[in-house]
């Protein structure tokens, strides 16, 4: 219909030009400025009069003129218009930019439903797939981060093939999920993650992002409220994201498109510390002691992670391998073991069609080498498209999406052992990271015939882990990188087909069914011989998980008059399987012959479940003169997780929108377009899973035999998931989200000017939370319907054309956004719930009543009635009697700012994203000032400047047996130096706390487009190249040595850091050519 409507306008444009007298004589070729390709049925008008043509199918036009005074006005739906004077010229070509203002006239929203953008009653936005292809993330999810306003974007410090955390408009619940649903074409996509660190260590297992193939992305629209998401019910309580992908074009003959992206990696390195003091420790009595640095072989194992010994620069230290060295700087640690990562994508594109079918083929490849030596990560995607029509009435849509993802050596985090950056961080300054490889054909195992008596206490031998430090969980990096190894595979397809067929003019008939399939196999070596595990173990897992969507919709869409009615009503079925199979192996018996068969004692295990959801679901919209729209949605869905008694819930959603601009006829010119909306809508969640409102019975392997002897596994009471302390509670509800969203969008002087402004208010109720019962009951705690959380924001995003010219353009984007939380209730007489802590146990992440989400609790400094710091007689500072609040993770201002500028040929971008407020907890920073490491360390030592203490001191008791102070002032000696900065780290966590704000150079991009003229000579219609560079530099942050992203976690308990993986910077060249 939109090919007829602009052949039929060029026709009419053609006629007004007929019968007249023209001196001269104009050609050329129209466009598009990103990718060259050309645009048919775009306006060419002589400015100042009806007079014009369209574009032919190739983008050629042809119009006489009446001479070089005159101007041409080039215009075209998405696309910022264009006036070139004619002058001398018998050829004009134009590359037309796309005009954010004007893109999306009928957009995408939930269902995969086309709407008039007029008429939407709530915010949301749209990305370009070609901002996902340019400067290329692995987990396209990072790529939202300072685009979209409203949507916070965390990205885990976990290496090249980690997880996401988005979160949109807040966090709504306390304990489940609180990322939002991806739906591809259609399709709801199973994002889950599989593992995370926490505070004993473990890894990022990714989640589902990782699979998307950014080059089959047409666009990324974010459904942010409640109103938007409320047709996708029970799994839309966090927003909806929604993925459009490519489809084939009509064209002559067969389209081809190439596309190579070379990028380097290296880590963002923020370490800043001190270099002047060396290996050693303070012995003797705090006044009258001195450092010293390590003189024997065992002080050089024994003070391996301590920098407290002499200044650097004169004689000789005793190392761990019995080497004597010059006691001095040893250098960079960080540029010797982290190595310069190398991502290669190659993706080709086939497509094609005709009048009644187009298709579309892909094949992308990436091979990536990781800053981390011996990891990396690859993946291969294949996609295959096609859509038509039958007839005049019915039209088809299928798809399939094919990835295989492969993951070398995931870095440990947090406490893990195999942690290497914490390994590194942990080195004193005069020791050299390298000195610990070891045997060169085993990279970190102790050196062939390394004499015995120099190894530590722990007597390892030959092939074994050649420990740097008296300590088995003080790990060796090399051997982290190259002996211990968490990898796996995994393979998703997903696919989808629809049909639709138009009844008449007005009702229609659409069905669409879909799949998620994936498979993971995950495997976790520790080998013999490693420092904390001699023996050596191994783990082996698959997981299979699928997804069915079956759909049917029923519109329909009639103007009577100046009214229009568009509406559907439809049903869903939702069915999925999880299958999951584990073999762990601990000790081998033949040495490093890796395999579950070699184990000492092996254990199995086996899960399965299935679960559901039956929908129904409806809408209408009815609208006055294309200005006023009036909308109503609603959705029951049915689960089969819950009592068929309380398993249905009903979410509405109503709302409005009023085009003033189009309403009134004499507002000022300067005013484009008006828009004011509102709405009202709930949305729910289900946080339980499978099974666990009932008791069941699950068989347990149970060291038991028969009475033949043979080992059997015996039967016990448990609920489902092995946790038989929770009573099941069959009368628990979903979660329910209500929000109110009130917005307005503006734009000014011929939309080269826009504001879009959203306020919203959303309260989440019957939060399902784990409440402690008596013990007498024989159970410890039972799931129930109790909490209540509420968020509260604004969102702004402000559009600017400061420059438009026919050979340069600027566009800038900048959008704002605040949400404020509160935990409006918990647990009836229990205020606090703990959620999250590091390694160190001296903070937590907790939810407290009548205070934000996640807040940050732990010690501080006590102080005396009167406010004074109180101290012990030796300077140590004391802790506090009870844990306080002190910080929040969850920033206060998220934001970015984008501009975009071309010139002739030339294209150049730049992104920014910032952070305004939120805490970070930092464990790293606690440790390097415990170690010596960290400059503040320097402050009390020896010929550095003195450390000084005031406040008070405990000079006795009265007679109530409160505590009497006395006033305290003192200049500590280097000894007690060295231990107020040691309990300063077990005792204050206050003083860890940092501003978490920052702002990024998120990505820059520069390119050059070849131009037609001399492409026509070659066999090529499109031929780009651009310098492309992502997480370049963090222009601004407060907290040191480490990078304001370094959560190694992406569940709820955010603001904490302990050794994340360092970031990474990355920058390359993109190659783009079509044929």
């Amino acid at each position: 219909m939109k090919n007829l409507l602009l052949i039929i306008s060029g026709f009419v444009l053609m006629s007004m030009t007929m019968g007249q007298t023209w001196a001269q004589t104009v050609t050329g070729k129209v466009t598009a400025a990103t990718d060259g390709i050309s645009l048919p049925g775009v306006s060419v008008i002589i400015k100042g009069t009806s007079t014009g043509v369209a574009t032919d199918l190739d983008g050629n036009y042809n119009l006489n003129v009446s001479g070089p005074e005159t101007v041409l006005v080039f215009s075209y739906i998405g696309f910022a218009s264009q006036e070139v004077r004619v002058g001398n010229q018998s050829v004009i070509n134009v590359s037309m930019v796309e005009d954010a203002s004007e893109l999306g006239e009928v957009v995408v929203t939930a269902l995969g439903i086309e709407r008039n953008i007029k008429a939407l009653q709530y915010s949301m936005t749209t990305v370009g797939g070609e901002e996902f292809t340019q400067a290329r993330e692995n987990n396209i999810a990072n790529q939202l981060a300072g685009r979209v306003a409203g949507v916070n974007v965390t990205n885990v410090a976990s290496g090249p093939a980690g997880s996401s955390r988005v979160i949109i408009r807040g966090n709504t619940s306390l304990q489940g999920n609180n990322q939002p649903l991806y739906v591809i074409d259609g399709i709801p996509m199973d994002n889950t993650n599989f593992g995370q660190a926490g505070v004993w260590g473990g890894s990022d297992g990714g989640d589902g992002m990782t699979s998307v193939n950014p080059d089959d992305i047409e666009s990324m629209t974010v459904l942010k409220g409640a109103s938007a998401a409320a047709l996708y019910g029970a799994r839309a309580a966090n927003g909806v994201i929604l993925i459009t992908t490519k489809r084939g074009t009509k064209r002559k003959g067969l389209g081809i498109e190439f596309n190579n992206n070379t990028v380097f990696e290296r880590i963002n390195n923020q370490t800043d510390l001190q270099t002047t003091f060396g290996a050693g420790r303070f012995q003797g009595d705090q006044l009258t002691g001195a450092a010293v640095r390590p003189t024997t072989v065992r002080q050089g194992y024994d003070w391996g992670t301590q920098a407290w010994g002499e200044r650097l620069g004169t004689g000789t230290s005793m190392h761990f391998d019995g080497v004597e060295r010059p006691y001095v700087h040893a250098g960079d640690n960080w540029n010797r073991f982290y190595e310069t990562g190398v991502a290669v994508t190659n993706s080709l594109s086939l497509m094609g069609g005709g009048e009644n079918q187009t298709f579309r083929f892909n094949l992308t490849d990436l091979r990536s080498t990781s800053v981390v030596p011996n990891a990396g990560f690859d993946r291969i995607n294949i996609s295959m498209s096609t859509n038509g029509k039958f007839g005049k009435r019915l039209t088809f849509d299928a798809k399939v999406l094919y990835s295989r993802e492969e993951t070398k050596n995931r870095p440990r985090l947090s406490d893990s052992p195999g942690n290497a950056f914490q390994s590194i961080f942990a080195l004193p300054p005069n020791v050299n990271v390298e000195w610990g490889k070891g045997d060169p054909n085993r990279l970190g195992t102790i050196p062939v015939g390394t004499d015995p008596a120099l190894l530590n206490t722990w007597g390892f031998a030959e092939r074994e882990e050649y420990l740097m430090v008296n300590n088995p969980w003080g790990q060796n990096p090399y051997f982290s990188a190259y002996q211990l190894s968490i990898s796996d595979i995994r393979d998703r397809i997903l696919t989808s087909g629809s049909l639709r067929y138009d009844i008449t003019d007005h009702l229609y008939l659409s069905g669409r069914a879909g799949m998620d399939w994936f498979t993971r196999r995950g495997s976790n070596l520790t080998p013999q011989g490693t420092g904390y595990n001699r023996g050596g173990d191994m783990n082996e897992n698959t997981r299979n998980v699928s997804e069915v969507n079956l759909e049917g919709i029923l519109g329909y869409n009639r103007t009577f008059g100046d009214f229009n009615v568009n509406a559907f009503v439809g049903a869903n079925r939702m069915r999925r399987q999880d299958e999951s199979i584990s073999a762990n192996g601990q000790g081998f018996n033949v040495p490093f012959f890796h395999a579950i068969n070699n184990t000492v004692t092996r254990n199995f295990g086996y899960g399965f479940s299935e679960w559901g959801i039956n929908s129904i679901f409806g809408s209408a919209e009815v609208s006055y003169k294309n200005y006023l729209f009036l909308t109503g949605t609603v959705r029951k869905d049915w689960f089969s997780v819950l009592d068929p008694e309380f398993n249905s819930i009903t979410y509405p959603s109503v709302g409005a929108s009023f085009v003033f601009s189009d309403a009134f006829n004499s507002l000022p010119s300067w005013l484009s377009f008006g828009k004011l909306r509102a709405s009202w809508a709930q949305v729910g969640n289900v946080t339980v899973g499978p099974y666990q409102i009932a008791n069941v019975y699950s068989l347990l392997g149970a060291p038991a035999v028969d009475f033949n002897g043979n080992n059997v596994a015996m039967a016990s009471f448990a609920t489902a998931g092995g946790n038989a302390g929770t009573i099941p509670n069959r009368f628990l509800r979903p979660l329910l989200s209500t929000e109110i969203e009130t917005g307005i969008d503006v734009r000014f002087l011929d939309n080269r000017l826009g504001l879009d402004f959203t306020y919203y208010r959303q309260r989440s109720t019957d939060d399902q939370l784990n409440a402690q019962v008596s013990r007498s009951s024989g159970f410890g705690s039972t799931l129930v319907n109790l909490g209540q959380m509420e968020n509260r924001g604004v969102e702004i995003l402000l559009t600017g054309t400061p420059i438009r010219k026919s050979e340069f353009s600027w566009d800038v984007s900048f959008n704002i956004a605040r949400n404020v939380n509160e935990v409006v209730s918990l647990i009836e007489g229990n205020d606090i719930l703990n959620v999250e802590e590091p390694r160190t146990r001296t903070v937590f992440i907790q939810h407290r009543t009548g205070q934000p989400f996640g807040v940050i609790a732990g010690w501080v400094q006590k102080r005396s009635p009167d406010g004074q710091l109180v101290f012990e007689p030796n300077g140590a500072p004391v802790q506090s009697d009870m844990m306080e609040v002190i910080g929040n993770g969850i920033p206060d201002w998220t934001g970015g700012i984008n501009n975009s500028i071309t010139w002739k040929n030339f294209n150049f971008s730049a992104l920014v994203d910032f952070r305004i407020g939120g805490d970070l907890y930092s464990g790293t920073n606690l440790r390097l000032t415990q170690w010596g490491l960290h400059k503040q360390s320097l402050q009390g030592r020896l010929g550095e400047e003195p450390l000084t203490v005031s406040g008070v001191v405990q000079a006795g008791t009265s007679s109530d047996g409160s505590p009497v102070y006395e006033a305290f002032n003192k200049t500590l000696s280097p000894g007690e130096a060295n231990n107020y900065w040691n309990q300063m780290g077990n005792r204050v966590q206050d003083h860890f706390i940092y501003d978490g704000s920052f702002a990024k150079l998120r990505q820059l991009t520069i390119g050059y487009n070849v131009p037609r003229r001399i492409l026509d000579k070659t066999p090529f219609t499109t031929l780009g190249i651009s310098f492309v560079g992502r997480n370049l530099a963090i222009l601004w942050k407060n907290v040191e040595n480490i990078d304001p992203e370094s959560a190694y976690s992406s569940g709820n308990g955010q603001g904490l850091d302990y050794f994340g993986m360092p970031q990474t910077r990355t920058y390359g060249f993109n190659i783009r050519a079509g044929f």
